[in-house]
């Protein structure tokens, strides 16, 4: 906060400095500054070459300037290439008032010109990007001020949506909208509405086909056009098109919900689910809930609820039941139903015999009993299930913190466990520490300092080639 301070007293006095100069310093002391700053060079370099020569031409030169790359530009000269095309989006608002029509088609090509550029650029930061679109932004005002002719325009426009490489601009309506005028916005939604009414309609027999931009590009200009428009019934007609996967459903029947039409948005719910029965559909399933409990009917409630539990059974999906159960106040039935089916999840995984396959990234079902138990403060039950099989390791420390609040001794001998993955895992031993001090605290409370002295000087001697450990240790 000093600091900022500072800085704004040093404006403050550099301010009124310069107000009492006169013309022909300021001049003078703008040179000198452009001759060590490159930066302020080309924006004033800029400025006079278009103040100097009327007319467009002078203009596309400095555009050509603005925006050549001269070979790649790399990352840390990215952010520089960026302040070059913000001067010059400056410099074409400038030219706005006044200006003729055709400014527009030159600040278009300033556009497709940084747009080219940009394969040449390390744009990590996307300041690049970021200027493009402030172009994007002076062409729009441009638009709205010179109003070009509105027919000639929306094809453009079009042709940029559909054809551009970089989404520049990729949504059309409403920004649009006044500059076009009615004439525009009809000729605008008829070549959208051409190569929509050509699209093929999608159902969910074409789940996971070959993604086609140009038909996400289409459908989004007409979404746009039907929301313009104010057009509920199109919106509709748009996504009844392309029913290819279950958000497509979904999107439906939240137009349905917005409208205070539950009925059929369930309906629509009810479709999407029966389309894709072996998906998941947990949004689908979740919209049906709200949608159900809003019109009273407990029982489809619970049933919804159970559905979307089943398909993906775990711990969070566990409270997300619970939530529901608080709602219909049957919470006691349905926990101990859902433990009931996680222990049998378990038992069938843990089976010698068993011929289940999970994904090698899948923790084991064991986990989600003990998270339960853990969320919910059972230390005794958390304890059990812990004790009872294969855990995986994430769940280590919570369950020793937990168990240290009531049985100090087991906790430690669960710490002592983490210890050496902790250890051998990186070159950052922070964690490991983080598990000795543990230690440390649960001895010191239970007054065994004798203990935990005996206990650090084996964890040394274990580590004592883990220097940065040793150090850390040496806080203790």
């Amino acid at each position: 906060m000093a600091a900022k301070n500072d800085w704004q007293s040093d404006e403050g006095r550099i301010e009124a400095y310069l107000q009492g100069l006169d013309a022909v310093a300021l001049r003078k002391l703008v040179l000198d500054a452009s001759r060590r700053d490159e930066a302020l060079r080309d924006k004033l370099l800029m400025a006079a070459t278009v103040a100097g020569s009327p007319g467009l031409s002078a203009l596309r030169e400095v555009i050509k300037q603005a925006t050549r790359t001269k070979g790649c530009i790399e990352y840390p000269e990215a952010g520089n290439y960026a302040n070059r095309l913000e001067d010059l989006a400056d410099l074409l608002l400038q030219q706005i008032a006044g200006g003729p029509p055709e400014l527009v088609d030159v600040i278009e090509e300033a556009i497709a010109l940084a747009e080219a550029a940009l394969p040449h650029i390390d744009d990590s930061d996307a300041e690049v990007m970021t200027a493009i679109f402030e172009l994007r932004k002076i062409h729009l005002a441009a638009c709205k001020v010179l109003r070009p002719d509105p027919v000639a325009l929306a094809g453009r426009l079009y042709g940029f949506q559909m054809n551009g490489e970089w989404d520049t601009f990729q949504e059309v309506l409403p920004d649009y909208a006044e500059a076009l005028g009615e004439e525009g916005l009809a000729e605008y939604r008829q070549r959208v509405e051409h190569d929509w009414l050509a699209l093929p309609t999608l159902g969910p027999e074409h789940y996971r086909s070959a993604w086609s931009t140009r038909r996400f590009r289409v459908e989004s200009a007409m979404r746009d056009i039907a929301r313009n428009m104010d057009d509920f019934g199109l919106l509709v007609a748009i996504e009844a098109k392309n029913l290819s996967s279950p958000s497509h459903f979904l999107t439906l029947a939240g137009l349905f919900r917005e409208q205070e039409r539950k009925e059929e948005a369930l309906r629509w719910i009810e479709q999407g689910i029966a389309a894709f029965p072996n998906e998941r559909n947990d949004k689908l399933l979740s919209l049906a809930i709200e949608l159900q409990f809003a019109l009273g009917r407990h029982a489809e409630v619970e049933q919804l609820a159970w559905q979307r539990f089943e398909q993906a059974p775990g711990c969070a999906p566990f409270f997300e039941l619970m939530e529901v159960a608080g709602l219909t106040g049957h919470e006691a039935e349905l926990h101990r139903r859902a433990l009931d089916f996680l222990w049998r999840k378990v038992a069938e995984e843990e089976a010698a015999d068993s011929g289940l396959r999970r994904s090698p990234w899948s923790k084991p079902r064991r986990g989600d009993i003990v998270s339960i138990f853990l969320r919910e403060s059972n230390v005794e039950a958390m304890w059990d299930a812990f004790g009872g099989g294969k855990v995986d390791a994430g769940l280590w420390e919570p369950v020793a913190d937990a168990r240290g609040k009531t049985n100090h001794e087991e906790a430690i001998a669960l710490y002592k466990r983490l210890l050496p993955q902790r250890v051998e895992g990186g070159s950052d031993y922070r964690g490991a520490f983080a598990i000795v001090n543990k230690i440390r605290l649960l001895r010191v409370a239970h007054k065994q300092s004798g203990v935990f002295r005996d206990e650090l000087a084996d964890i040394r001697l274990t580590w004592k080639r883990k220097r940065n450990f040793m150090k850390l240790l040496d806080s203790l």
